[in-house]
């Protein structure tokens, strides 16, 4: 198996892209002869990628619309506002204001003989709130048995249900993976989210090696 890297970097979710992580989630089907992958990393792609955009969007609106985000009550006004306006949004007018605040989104594919590691990170740092809602969304996933039963227990209506991270874990977990190693975390600039698909039994997790080069926790 040929070592795959790919980088991807991005402001919209558009065709462009669209067919860009279809392509990845193609190549990396052939490369690990795995059949059904595709779909599978397509979506999660899909997922991560669209949540990162979504957060700079959300950010870039904030700004525009006068809500300040340190402010509980004007974040949970800005918030309604938000999810009541966000599929109405003409993305294209905030192209300009993502590239200048610099509210990029990093996608990066790296496959090797030990492991497939997926990164996607955005400018958005996350608030206290939004990520005690994502721990509060994927402690919830791994203790389900679908994303029904997940709906009906976590659900959360405040910004979406969290369906998409469920169903992450739940696809990493169906492929036969560790669901606990899809970790969201920051490094004090962006907010990544690292899914690590290990294809050998000689694998170190990447927040072990950490651990023990670091003795931090952070990753």
């Amino acid at each position: 198996m040929e070592p795959t890297r790919k980088t991807l970097s991005l402001t919209l979710l558009d065709n462009f892209v669209r067919e860009k992580l279809e392509s990845i989630s193609r190549e990396l089907e052939t490369s690990l002869r795995m059949d059904g992958l595709s779909h599978a990393i397509h979506f999660v792609l899909m997922e991560l990628v669209g949540n990162a955009v979504k957060a700079n969007l959300k950010r870039v609106f904030f700004k525009r619309n006068g809500f300040d985000l340190d402010d509980p009550e004007s974040y949970a006004r800005g918030v309604r506002a938000f999810m009541k306006d966000y599929n109405a949004l003409d993305e294209a007018q905030y192209q300009s204001a993502l590239e200048e605040l610099e509210f990029n989104v990093n996608v990066h594919v790296d496959l090797n003989e030990d492991r497939l590691l997926i990164h996607v990170d955005n400018r958005a740092l996350l608030l206290a709130e939004e990520e005690r809602r994502i721990r509060r969304q994927l402690a919830g996933s791994m203790n389900v048995k679908n994303i029904v039963e997940f709906s009906l227990e976590y659900g959360n209506d405040t910004e979406g249900r969290g369906l998409g991270l469920a169903m992450i874990v739940l696809l990493i977990r169906d492929l036969g993976f560790n669901p606990d190693l899809f970790r969201v975390y920051q490094d004090g600039l962006r907010t990544i989210a690292r899914l690590e698909f290990p294809l050998s039994a000689d694998y170190t997790p990447v927040r072990d090696a950490f651990l023990r080069s670091n003795g931090s926790a952070n990753h």
